[in-house]
């Protein structure tokens, strides 16, 4: 029998798959693969930046990343041009194609967002969001659990 505090954690669970599946659904509707919605973002806001960075801050492999930003580039997403500094190492820079699909995948997370929280008041929404805090910074800090492999 599963106790409260297990039944609240998995339906944690289940939103942050209902919200992944949203996002994959948006990206497959507007012709990317999962994974390149959050890279065509990256680039929107670090114009100029390499793979190498995305990779960094995705947390992914750099073959990973090479692969996608070859099909955003295939697809006039992005644009990469040489570096002048290192010739060894290319920039990348959304196109207005990228640019567009980009804010019309945005609009949709947006009406999605709109229906996951419909008919919360602000003050509830307040009261989650301090609650999701607290346990963010309970995890973080390892609250009440020593175990090594917790922390570390």
């Amino acid at each position: 029998m599963e106790t409260e505090k297990e039944q609240i954690i998995e339906k944690i669970k289940i939103l942050s798959l209902q919200k992944r599946n949203a996002v994959f659904r948006i990206a497959a509707a507007n012709g990317l693969y999962p994974g390149q919605l959050p890279i065509l973002e990256y680039i929107i806001d670090n114009e100029g930046c390499t793979q190498k960075e995305i990779a960094k801050k995705m947390r992914v492999s750099p073959a990973s990343i090479a692969s996608s930003t070859k099909r955003l580039q295939r697809s006039g997403l992005i644009q990469k041009k040489v570096d002048e500094g290192n010739l060894r190492q290319n920039m990348l820079f959304v196109t207005e194609k990228g640019r567009e699909l980009a804010e019309n995948c945005r609009n949709e997370l947006s009406l999605f967002q709109d229906a996951f929280f419909d008919g919360f008041s602000e003050e509830e929404l307040t009261r989650l969001s301090d609650i999701l805090d607290h346990i963010n910074r309970n995890i973080s800090q390892g609250a009440k659990y020593h175990s090594k492999s917790f922390n570390h």
